[in-house]
């Protein structure tokens, strides 16, 4: 996936954490998207088990993941 930075979304803010922290299907999700699409931040922001995944300017794209155990 390179060197991108990957941002989770919590009650202050966004704050840097590991592809490998995620669910696996989101991971999965994110590190697709990012091979496919040119971006310097992915913001991924949490409610329950639903993860948007928002890959920053030039892409601008947002997908929804459902996380499965």
């Amino acid at each position: 996936m390179g060197q991108k930075t990957i941002k989770l979304s919590d009650k202050t803010g966004y704050r840097e954490i590991e592809l490998e922290s995620l669910p696996r299907n989101v991971r999965a999700a994110v590190a697709d998207m990012a091979d496919k699409n040119p971006v310097a931040n992915i913001l991924v922001d949490q409610m329950g088990m639903l993860y948007r995944i928002h890959l920053s300017e030039p892409a601008n794209i947002y997908l929804d993941v459902l996380a499965v155990a």
